[in-house]
């Protein structure tokens, strides 16, 4: 069902290789069977250009977000965000342990990192095709247009394996990515779970994307979440305050519309609606409230998280890239495919901590006696409302 959500407002340690001593593995998964032509009328995508330390990263990067811990966009650049999902992964699950300890193979082998897979064969499906269409970029063109689709073949690949453009490049160095056609053998990341022919882009596609994760991917029954406006990451917990999935996220532009009190989550929806208000964007050339179409590119992505913050809400983004910046008027924003992926971890009524920066937060949600969030100072004073505690607004 529909929405119409409205939004206010490094390079990995060397020691790091030692690390990397793979077992072995099973094959690749097989490329998708959809093809138009015969394979010798392509171009050959050529070897792979990655350095072994940008396999080494690619393997960890894919490894971590296949439980859980996102790294943000793959792109063999172990960076903040992927040291950062490593880190909180390893205190996670191996208190005290060293994730970046090349004699401490705990987590190396819990991940299941795969150096020798790190990429796989895709052959580019019809609708992979029918996903793409034409980008608008005026309010008055995107609402008048069927769906908000991906602009080229190139984008809607980059999407369904996580990686940057820039990554599919040199998995494919001897292809034009302008010039990719359906039936063509490419090389991809490897990732987990392998994706099939549908797609975010698809009006169905969401829907086998969101089956596909909760089938194969861990299931760590999130209690709760807390979102740091100050790291721009959402982290989720158990009911045993255990730390189990990291997502990196973008925050409101000005401190102005950074939430001051805790929420639950209200309302989800897939494929949601986007409704444009003039008074929210004065520089637009449009006196009109309009209301924008689904699609992943459309303004709030391919799923909707509304909280009980007015209009303020976790949702999916059209720029993948533009993650962990600055930039909304009030929501949170994920990648499409971590967006995806929370969605199928939370449900309505689901506390969400905030943790602001600009201000303490003077309420905290009531939560179970089981739960306490971490890091946070709780406090009982006398004149508390009924239903509510007080902390202090750090930590988490």
């Amino acid at each position: 069902m529909n929405r119409r959500p409205v939004c206010v407002g490094i390079v990995v340690l060397a020691s790091l290789v030692v690390l990397v001593t793979p077992p072995a593995r099973a094959a690749a998964p097989p490329a998708s069977s959809a093809t138009v032509r015969t394979a010798h009328e392509f171009p050959n995508p050529g070897r792979p250009r990655l350095t072994r330390q940008q396999r080494i990263n690619l393997a960890w990067q894919i490894a971590l977000a296949a439980n859980n811990f996102s790294p943000g966009i793959l792109d063999g650049v172990f960076g903040p965000n992927s040291r950062m999902a490593l880190r909180e992964y390893g205190a996670s699950n191996f208190p005290g342990c060293n994730p970046f300890n090349p004699h401490d193979p705990r987590i190396y082998d819990a991940l299941d990192v795969d150096v020798r897979h790190v990429f796989a064969t895709y052959t580019i499906s019809p609708q992979d095709a029918q996903a793409v269409g034409h980008l608008h970029y005026h309010w008055r063109s995107m609402a008048a247009a069927r769906r908000m689709p991906y602009g080229s073949l190139a984008g809607c690949l980059c999407e369904k394996f996580h990686c940057t453009r820039a990554l599919l490049q040199r998995l494919n160095p001897r292809l034009e990515l302008g010039e990719l056609r359906v039936g063509q053998t490419i090389n991809v990341p490897n990732i987990r779970p392998f994706p099939g022919p549908n797609d975010f882009g698809l009006p169905g596609g969401l829907s086998t994307v969101l089956a596909q994760d909760k089938e194969d991917m861990p299931d760590p029954r999130v209690a709760y979440l807390v979102i740091n406006l100050k790291q721009k990451v959402i982290r989720a917990y158990n009911r045993h305050n255990r730390q189990v999935a990291l997502f990196h996220c973008s925050i409101p532009a000005h401190q102005a519309g950074f939430p001051t009190r805790d929420a639950r989550i209200k309302d989800i929806a897939e494929n949601p609606n986007y409704t444009f208000l003039p008074s929210m964007y004065p520089h637009a050339h449009s006196k009109h409230v309009l209301i924008i179409p689904p699609g992943p590119r459309n303004p709030v992505g391919v799923v909707w998280m509304g909280l009980t913050l007015p209009g303020v809400g976790m949702h999916g983004n059209p720029v993948p890239q533009y993650i962990g910046l600055t930039g909304s008027h009030g929501c949170f924003r994920l990648t499409n495919w971590d967006a995806a992926r929370l969605f199928t971890l939370v449900h309505i009524g689901m506390p969400v901590i905030i943790v602001n920066p600009a201000h303490p937060i003077p309420l905290t949600l009531h939560l179970p006696a089981y739960i306490d969030p971490p890091g946070v100072v709780i406090n009982k004073p006398r004149s508390a409302p009924s239903g509510f505690t007080r902390h202090a607004g750090t930590g988490g």
